[in-house]
């Protein structure tokens, strides 16, 4: 059970599986939707009524900080169909996308075909996803999808220059990709903690996004009123702490238990280093906290760390209890799935699976 970074080959035929798998998925999202897409007009929230007016005029300078995400409107201007058809389209192909990638990325980073389904599973079953399908006006789709490319160039070592163009590219469609930057400077550094070559390297990729961050904030002035990035404080907003039922749909939006899993196998010696290197990030997005009033859909982003690191738990049971596994599994999933807000029992199944696999190196010990 050691992590694989860019090694892993992937057939067509697994590649394949993975599609169908997420397209399933998503079809089955779909299904209590039967009214989309959603009309304009009937668009919920302020987010998407501004993307909306963005679509229509993407000259137009709008809100901060709708007004620096250009990409999704931009392409919405483009295409040649009716707006809440275009955003619909596209979200559904960066969810789509983002469960393939996300194969994709399990697979690079160490785990087999059947590990790779079974996170392509927690990815598509996640509470974002019909969040992402109610109000499908909004960026996150495919920003995702940016992120989870800029990970898998980051693993496979993508030259310098794509990389610079793809994070220029990301941010345009949503900030959240510069998440990714500390996770690149720790990927050239390898175990070091200081390493100026990589730090020199990290810089030359991250300008060109950061100079069209700066251009656009600075230069192409937009309307401050309200901004909550500014001012997150200054405007009305359903505080996440103190409330019982706010802390239930941050745990759901972290994925469950699995967030218990990532935390404890974070530790684990083989990959150490993978969750060193993904630390900040999921920092980043955890931090994401402090603005926005609908926060939860946002530990979506962390599907790198937590689903990747949950997934070693499985690994573990697969391999070390093969007449087990498949019952534990079984167990696990149908946890995540129908008794998200109960992490006891879950975890006790995961102590079970611990305790049988010490009871059985003792035993082979023994002999």
């Amino acid at each position: 059970m050691t992590s694989q970074t860019g090694r892993a080959r992937i057939s067509p035929q697994q590649l394949g599986a993975a599609l169908a798998l997420s397209t399933g998925l998503l079809v089955v999202n779909l299904l209590p939707n039967p009214g989309l897409p959603v009309a304009d007009d009937d668009a919920p929230g302020l987010d998407a009524h501004v993307y909306l007016a963005m679509a229509e005029s993407p000259l137009t300078f709008t809100r901060a900080p709708y007004a620096y995400r250009l990409g999704v409107p931009l392409v919405v201007h483009w295409l040649p169909f009716p707006h809440e058809t275009s955003f619909l389209a596209l979200t559904l192909g960066g969810l789509l996308l983002t469960m393939v990638l996300g194969y994709t990325f399990f697979r690079v980073i160490g785990f087999d075909h059947v590990l790779g389904l079974l996170g392509v599973t927690f990815l598509g079953t996640a509470p974002e996803i019909p969040i992402y399908l109610g109000n499908h006006f909004l960026v996150d789709p495919l920003a995702l999808t940016s992120i989870a490319l800029l990970l898998l160039a980051i693993e496979r070592g993508l030259d310098d220059g794509p990389m610079a163009l793809l994070l220029l590219v990301s941010t345009l469609i949503k900030e959240s990709a510069f998440f990714v930057v500390p996770v690149l400077y720790l990927r050239l550094s390898g175990a070091k903690v200081l390493d100026l070559r990589a730090a020199w390297r990290t810089v030359a990729v991250s300008i060109p996004a950061i100079v069209a961050a700066l251009i656009l904030r600075f230069w192409w002035v937009p309307d401050l009123v309200l901004f909550p990035y500014l001012t997150p404080w200054s405007v009305d907003r359903d505080p996440w702490f103190g409330s019982m039922e706010s802390y239930q749909a941050l745990w759901r939006g972290l994925f469950s238990y699995l967030a218990l899993l990532a935390v404890a196998n974070a530790f684990d010696t083989n990959w150490r280093l993978f969750a060193r290197r993904y630390s900040p990030y999921a920092l980043l997005v955890a931090a994401q906290l402090i603005v926005p009033m609908n926060q939860e859909r946002l530990f979506y982003f962390a599907f790198p760390v937590v689903v990747s690191l949950a997934l070693v738990e499985f690994e573990r049971l697969r391999y070390e209890l093969p007449q087990w596994a498949p019952l534990l599994i079984t167990i696990l999933v149908f946890c995540y799935l129908f008794v998200p807000d109960q992490p006891a029992y879950p975890i006790a199944i995961v102590i079970l699976g611990r305790l049988l696999i010490e009871r059985r190196r003792t035993r082979e010990e023994s002999l």
